[in-house]
């Protein structure tokens, strides 16, 4: 019997789902973790919002750096050079280790972070002590992420599926009781869903190591015979990885910026912000599935099979993005009204209607920039996977500090809480068009991160 070909709509779908849903179940649980605080105390969900926010950029560089050894590995394995991943991985648990005292020492200076970006007072020793607690979860974050390429880069993304969706359920159950308090246990509020976000990262952390030894596993890939610091596999993961991460920390600095000024405007203007941002996140992370889909495929078809076949692949991830991002598209337009009912399971007070009908306006802000966000982050990933990383920098940082500069120059002395939406929305749609138009252009094609023979 003959074997069929796999089509290139199957092949995609087959690795980019698993990594939807595993993208989808952090979106939620982090809507979640918003949601319970927003119930428990209206301040809380704020706080974490800025917390959340700063935690994410003093991570992202060395997150993006780490991120990188999905791509670099399916370029392995599209090389067979299986034997090789084994100590790019050892490379990133290293790096994860050296650089987390710098991280506890964030920690401890939490407080005055948050006091010099001009936070109102109510809300900064909420959001030090969130920022404060995440921080001892900076390590598993690192290290799940060195380890959870090696299951992308080598298409195991079911893998990946099943170890989110059981962390997110860890999460979901400790914020359900860390926050409100059950039985003997009493309620913690924000510093209890902390704690919940650090557990669970450490919890898929030890899940990713576990798998990793199994000797199936360990074996092939050479695992544990990778063990050591390889000076020249490190710098070729540095040299890739710092500009992803350099790319990850201006996209979020940039972002943080903006919300940190909202947050001088006074709790309700953060509060309608975060609650349409918790709703963008549900529709945005999951796509980041699809950008890392795009990531593995463009790696591993570039060195296999040519830039033809990579770029069927980036074209159907993006059709299966407009989808997916139309379809959030209608709900924000047509249903939001809706979808922010969920914020009014409590009693609302006045404070909490008027947040509501002021999120009402923002997503469609977000309706506006949602397909246009699709597509950077997928064309970024692509680029990414074929070692284009430096322009993917170039372009984030171009952008990134345009629109920060022309929201502060031109600032108007009304409506700010919109205008920064409008900037916002201009960043997205910028940056896909200089995506589009460097992926069109098509250097990329002849890049490759690894030694080829």
């Amino acid at each position: 019997m003959t074997h069929q070909p796999e089509s290139v709509l199957r092949e995609v779908l087959r690795i980019a789902l698993p990594l939807v849903v595993s993208t989808g179940t952090f979106s939620v649980v982090l809507f979640m973790d918003r949601t319970m605080l927003l119930w428990y105390d209206g301040a809380s969900m704020s706080a974490a919002m800025a917390g959340g926010n700063l935690f994410w950029v003093c991570l992202c560089l060395p997150i993006g750096i780490l991120s990188m050894t999905g791509a670099v590995i399916s370029q392995h394995v599209g090389a067979k050079q299986e034997d090789q991943v084994g100590r790019l991985l050892w490379q990133g648990i290293w790096l994860s280790l050296l650089v987390s005292p710098f991280y506890f020492a964030f920690g401890t200076i939490a407080q005055s972070l948050f006091s010099m970006t001009g936070q109102t007072s109510d809300l900064i020793p909420l959001q030090a002590d969130y920022f404060r607690i995440l921080m001892f979860g900076s390590t598993g974050m690192l290290i799940e992420t060195a380890l959870s390429g090696f299951f992308s880069g080598t298409e195991r993304t079911r893998v990946i599926m099943w170890v989110s969706l059981m962390s997110g359920l860890v999460n979901l159950i400790l914020d359900s009781v860390l926050i409100f308090g059950f039985g003997p246990i009493s309620d913690f509020g924000i510093h209890g869903a902390a704690v919940a976000s650090v557990l669970s990262l450490w919890f898929k952390a030890c899940c990713y190591a576990w798998l990793l030894t199994r000797r199936g596993i360990s074996d092939r890939y050479q695992i544990l015979g990778g063990f050591g610091i390889n000076g020249k596999v490190l710098r070729r993961l540095l040299y890739f990885g710092f500009p992803a991460g350099l790319m990850h920390l201006v996209e979020s600095g940039g972002f943080t910026a903006m919300m940190l000024r909202i947050g001088t405007f006074g709790d309700l203007p953060l509060r309608s912000t975060t609650m349409a941002i918790n709703f963008n996140m549900v529709a945005f992370i999951p796509l980041v599935g699809l950008s890392i889909a795009s990531s593995v495929l463009v790696g591993r078809h570039l060195i296999a099979n040519g830039p033809a076949a990579a770029v069927k692949r980036v074209m159907v991830a993006i059709g299966i993005g407009m989808i997916y991002s139309s379809a959030w598209l209608i709900a924000y337009l047509f249903f939001g009204e809706n979808l922010l009912e969920f914020y009014q399971l409590k009693t609302p007070d006045s404070d909490s209607i008027e947040a509501v009908v002021i999120a009402k306006t923002l997503l469609r802000f977000v309706s506006l920039y949602i397909m246009f966000d699709a597509v950077q982050l997928i064309l970024a990933g692509a680029l990414r996977g074929a070692g284009d990383t430096w322009f993917v920098l170039l372009a984030g940082l171009t952008t990134s500090a345009s629109a920060i500069g022309i929201g502060f120059a031109f600032e108007p002395s009304e409506n700010q809480l919109y205008w920064w939406w409008y900037v916002l929305s201009g960043w997205i749609m910028t940056l896909a068009l200089v995506m589009i138009l460097r992926f069109l252009q098509g250097r990329w094609k002849t890049m490759q991160m690894i030694e080829t023979n």
